[in-house]
């Protein structure tokens, strides 16, 4: 897996899906590149993108391990995602009715957020649900669990996404070529910033250890 560079200049994510997809062996790759517009508010998740709306962008990024700009030409489709969140919300429940995942807390696309706390809102939905006596409290439980958990979230990905360290070298380098990330920034930082979010998101060694005792 890759990931480089920075919203105000171009950054890029790219990790493999499968390999040997045909008889000549080739691996099937997706990447995500991001960049920062004025441009293309609309929040249209299925919108086909434009090469020439980004490539520019990473015209000049040839490594001896990869070519970032043929990547980019050879892609079969190209989509472009929005990357927006929303204000968190006062109540999830109504009576015996609730939101779950995106449609209760959208958040911007880093660090599989998405994924990650929706699942993490079912295991509490079921937990609440079983410990309850009626539907209604067990929905009162799991969105006190759950919705401030959530909006702590949102906020934090406004400020100190999970990718900040990459935000931390660009902004250090100011995108100039280094040989050591430790030259850069330190491990301690590096732990510091990566665990702080893990704490935020639930995500810690100790987190993981009490859902599943």
């Amino acid at each position: 897996m890759i990931r480089a560079g920075w919203l105000s200049h171009g950054k890029m994510v790219i990790y493999p899906i499968r390999n040997d997809i045909d008889e000549e062996g080739h691996q099937l790759i997706n990447w995500v590149a991001k960049i920062d517009t004025p441009e293309h508010l609309e929040r249209d998740c299925n919108r086909r993108g434009k090469l020439e709306d980004f490539l520019p962008a990473f015209a000049d990024w040839h490594f001896d391990w990869l070519d970032i700009p043929a990547l980019l030409r050879n892609a079969e489709v190209i989509l472009e995602f929005p990357m927006v969140d929303q204000d968190p919300l006062p109540r999830w429940s109504h009576g015996r009715a609730t939101l779950l995942g995106d449609a209760a807390h959208p958040m911007v696309p880093r660090g599989s957020n998405g994924a990650g706390q929706s699942i993490l809102d079912a295991v509490a939905r079921a937990k609440h649900r079983t410990a309850t006596s009626t539907i209604e409290a067990g929905l009162a439980a799991y969105e006190a669990e759950r919705l401030p958990a959530t909006a702590a979230i949102v906020l934090q990905n406004r400020a100190n996404p999970p990718d900040a360290i990459l935000r931390a070298v660009f902004l250090r380098t100011s995108d100039k070529p280094f040989k050591r990330i430790e030259d850069v920034i330190s491990q301690e930082e590096l732990l510091a910033i990566t665990g702080g979010y893990k704490k935020v998101a639930g995500y810690t060694l100790e987190d993981v250890a009490r859902r599943m005792a």
